[in-house]
């Protein structure tokens, strides 16, 4: 059986609020593999990444943040495997389909490889919506040092090293 292969982009933020004269960053614990991440979602036909960014955070973490400055702070890449699981919607007319991960690779998802490439931007805190989204079991403002302990993934770790570069 051939592998398949798809190619994905996906657009995402390091959240900052001022507290006094430090910080405090937002991040969330994904519900579908249980571990601290920052937000992120796939880059939707007609999207910039800022939009994307800007949405994803909304619908994730449960806050309006906007991007600071054009360039992102850091952009990463990486592979992995699953199961996915696509709703039809409006396939069947050439827009695209929504996916969904049945299955990662660590609890046996492997049908499918994926490239993703993830662009990150630093985002100012402006106002909570009071919840995180489905994507999210729990979200916590932490401290830079916090926010680094609980992180799941180094290329996350080094894209939060680079936002707190940037806030100086």
């Amino acid at each position: 059986m051939k592998q398949t292969t798809i190619e994905e982009v996906s657009a995402g933020g390091v959240v900052y609020r001022r507290v006094g004269d430090s910080c405090v960053f937002l991040i969330g614990k994904h519900s579908g593999y249980h571990k601290w991440v920052l937000p992120k979602g796939l880059v939707e036909k007609g999207e910039s990444y800022t939009e994307t960014a800007v949405r994803e955070v909304e619908e994730e973490v449960g806050v309006v943040a906007r991007v600071v400055g054009e360039a992102p702070v850091k952009t990463i890449e990486y592979w992995y495997y699953a199961d996915l699981d696509s709703k039809m919607g409006k396939a069947a007319t050439g827009m695209e389909t929504e996916r969904r991960v049945a299955k990662y690779q660590e609890e046996g998802g492997v049908k499918t490889r994926i490239h993703k490439k993830v662009i990150f931007y630093l985002m100012e805190f402006e106002s909570d919506l009071g919840k995180a989204g489905w994507e999210m079991e729990d979200r916590e403002w932490v401290s830079y040092e916090e926010a680094m302990r609980r992180l799941a993934f180094e290329s996350e770790k080094e894209v939060f090293l680079e936002a707190k570069a940037a806030l100086g």
